[in-house]
C-alpha cells in the first residue's frame, strides 16, 4: 500500500493533516502543474512566481528527508489516471479540502468520479482533510464561531520525524523519463497579459515564518492604527496573505502563534494582535462562503441585484483598470497594486466601490481583473468580499466611498498620490485631489494640463453616486428583504449576535456587516 500526497494549496510539512496521516506508508508527494488554471483570467504570472518559489522550498524541505517533489503537467484527472497506470501497489490519495475558485471546484468533482471509477483497479480511496477552519459539509452557521474555534485550539501536526518514499524508478520508466518531474524543471513564466511586477515578497515557508515572526516581534506594534493609509499600511500590514493563501503557513499555526504572543504583550501590542485575530476569524468566515456557495463567483448573491443597471462600458473599464478615473487617490492605488501585486485592504475595497458606484461597471469583469492583480488571491475571500463592496449581496450596507475624502484622510500630504501618479508631482496641495478644480493658469505652472497630462474625472461623483443609490432603493421592495433574510441564515456572522435573533430589515442591514481587514 502506497500514500499519494496531493499538495495543492497547503505547500508545507508543518501541521498538514494529509501528510501526517501518509506517513506510515512510502509517500509520493506530488504537485500537478495545470495549464488550463494558470490560463484563466483570474489568474496571472506573478501569482504562479510565487506558487513555484513556494514549491522549490516545498521540494527542499523534503529533500531533508531523502524524498523529493515530483510534478506532472496537464489537466489533474489525466495525470493521476496515468500516474495510477504505472503503480502496481494499491494507493490512497491523501489531500487537504480546497475552497478555490469555480476551476478548481470543478476539477475535484472530476477527480471524485475518476477515483470511484477506478476503486477497484488498483484500490484507490481520496481521503480530504480541512483546513483554515472552513467546515464541509456546513448545515448552518448558527455554531460556526464555536467549530473555528474549536479547530484552532487543537494540537497542531507536528511535521514528520522521519518519511518513507517510493523509489523513483518504480514510477517512471526509461522509455518514459519526461513523464514526472522534479520541481526545478516546472516552467518558469505562465501566458498573462499583465506587466512584469517588482515582487515585494518571496514565495515559500521559509521567507513566510520570517515575515510572520517579524511581525509578531517588530512590525506588529502599530498594526492597529496603520493598515488603513496606504502609506502605512505596506510595513504595518502582516504582509502574511500570500503565505496564507498557499498554504506556506497553516491559519491554526498563525493563530496560536498569535495568542502565545498576546499572553506577554501589553499596550499597543495587546490591541494590535487583538485587532489581527479577529481578523483571522473573518478571514475563514469569509472563505466558509464560498465554500457554501462556490457560484458566488459569477452570480449575485442577492438575485434581485441583478436589475441593477451596469452595463460593460470598456471605456470606462479601461481607465479604471489602468488608473486613469480623474481621482488621484483611486488611479495612484490601482498603479500601486499594478506594480505591487498588493495593496491595503481599505485601498482594494476602494478599487470596487469605484468601479461598481460611480462607474456602473458590472462586478464580474472587475473582480476578475483584480484577483489576477493580487499576489495574494484567495477566491474565499476575493469574491464575497467583491460583492460585499459591490453592493450585490442585499446583507450588506453600500459602502461608496469618497475619493477625495479618503485621500484627505489617508494621505493628507498627497505623498502617496504623488508618488504614484508622477503627472501630478508639482500640483500643490491645494489642488491634489482635485486637480479638475485647478484654474488653467495653475494647470500650466504644475505642468498638469487636465485631460492632455491627466484625465479630468470619468463622471460626477456626487450625481453618480445619487443614482447608484436610488438604483438599489428601486431593488429593495418586500421580497427583497425576505429574500435578504435567507441570504443573512446562510451567510450571515453570527459572531456578535449568536445570543439573539434578527428579522427582517434589521437582519438584512446587520448580518455580515464586519469587513475582512
Amino acid at each position: 500500500m502506497w500514500n499519494l500526497v496531493w499538495f495543492k494549496r497547503d505547500l508545507r510539512l508543518h501541521d498538514h493533516a494529509a501528510l501526517w496521516h501518509a506517513q506510515q506508508k512510502p509517500i509520493i508527494a506530488l504537485y500537478i502543474f495545470e495549464p488550463d488554471y494558470w490560463a484563466l483570467s483570474d489568474t496571472s504570472q506573478r501569482q504562479w512566481a510565487f506558487t513555484r518559489e513556494a514549491l522549490l522550498d516545498l521540494d527542499h524541505q523534503l529533500q531533508r528527508y531523502g524524498g523529493r517533489l515530483l510534478c506532472m503537467a496537464g489537466q489533474a484527472e489525466h495525470c493521476l489516471s496515468q500516474l495510477l497506470d504505472r503503480l502496481d501497489s494499491p494507493v490512497v490519495v491523501h489531500s487537504h479540502e480546497e475552497t478555490g475558485n469555480l476551476w478548481t471546484y470543478d476539477r475535484d468533482k472530476r477527480i471524485k468520479a475518476l477515483l470511484r471509477e477506478r476503486s477497484d483497479n488498483p484500490c484507490i480511496e481520496w481521503n480530504e482533510y480541512p483546513q483554515n477552519g472552513v467546515k464541509r459539509p456546513n448545515g448552518n452557521r448558527d455554531n460556526w464561531a464555536q467549530h473555528w474555534n474549536t479547530s484552532m485550539t487543537q494540537l497542531q501536526f507536528p511535521a514528520p520525524d522521519a518519511l518513507s518514499f517510493v523509489p523513483l524508478e518504480q514510477i517512471k520508466s526509461a522509455e518514459h523519463s519526461d513523464f514526472i518531474f522534479t520541481a526545478e524543471q516546472l516552467p518558469v513564466s505562465v501566458p498573462c497579459s499583465l506587466p512584469e511586477v517588482h515582487q515585494p515578497q518571496t514565495g515559500g515557508r521559509t521567507a513566510g515564518l520570517a515575515v510572520m515572526n517579524d511581525f509578531l516581534n517588530q512590525r506588529g506594534e502599530y498594526y492597529r492604527g496603520s493598515i488603513s493609509s496606504p502609506l502605512t499600511a505596506e510595513n504595518g500590514c502582516s504582509r502574511l496573505s500570500p503565505y496564507l493563501a498557499l498554504g506556506c503557513i497553516g491559519m491554526r499555526e498563525l493563530v496560536q502563534a498569535v495568542r502565545n504572543r498576546r499572553r506577554t504583550a501589553e499596550g499597543r501590542w495587546k490591541a494590535s494582535l487583538s485587532a489581527f485575530e479577529s481578523r483571522l476569524w473573518w478571514h475563514c468566515h469569509f472563505i466558509q462562503k464560498l465554500e457554501d456557495q462556490p457560484d458566488m463567483e459569477i452570480h449575485n448573491l442577492h438575485p434581485l441585484t441583478e436589475q441593477l443597471k451596469r452595463p460593460f462600458d470598456e471605456a470606462k473599464f479601461e481607465a479604471w483598470k489602468t488608473g486613469n478615473t480623474g481621482w488621484p487617490m483611486v488611479d495612484a492605488s490601482m498603479r500601486y497594486l499594478i506594480a505591487n501585486g498588493w495593496v491595503n485592504f481599505r485601498m482594494r475595497a476602494m478599487l470596487i466601490s469605484i468601479a461598481s458606484y460611480p462607474l456602473a461597471l458590472p462586478w464580474q469583469p472587475v473582480s476578475r481583473y483584480l484577483a489576477s492583480l493580487f499576489t495574494d488571491y484567495e477566491p474565499g475571500i476575493h469574491y464575497p468580499q467583491v460583492q460585499m463592496q459591490a453592493g450585490t449581496t442585499g446583507i450588506n450596507i453600500p459602502r461608496m466611498y469618497n475619493p477625495i475624502l479618503q485621500a484627505q484622510r489617508l494621505d493628507a500630504k498627497g505623498l502617496f498620490v504623488r508618488r504614484w501618479i508622477p503627472e501630478l508631482q508639482q500640483v500643490s496641495d491645494q489642488w491634489i485631489f482635485e486637480p479638475w478644480l485647478m484654474p488653467r493658469t495653475i494647470q500650466e505652472s504644475a505642468r498638469c494640463i487636465l485631460n492632455k497630462d491627466y484625465p479630468a474625472p470619468l463622471v460626477d461623483f456626487s450625481a453618480a453616486t445619487r443614482k447608484a443609490r436610488a438604483d438599489l432603493k428601486a431593488v429593495r421592495d418586500s421580497d427583497f428583504f425576505a429574500t435578504a433574510q435567507s441570504i443573512g441564515e446562510k451567510h450571515g456572522s453570527r459572531k456578535r449576535s449568536s445570543s439573539r435573533r434578527m428579522t427582517g430589515k434589521k437582519k438584512a442591514r446587520d448580518a455580515g456587516q464586519m469587513t475582512l481587514f
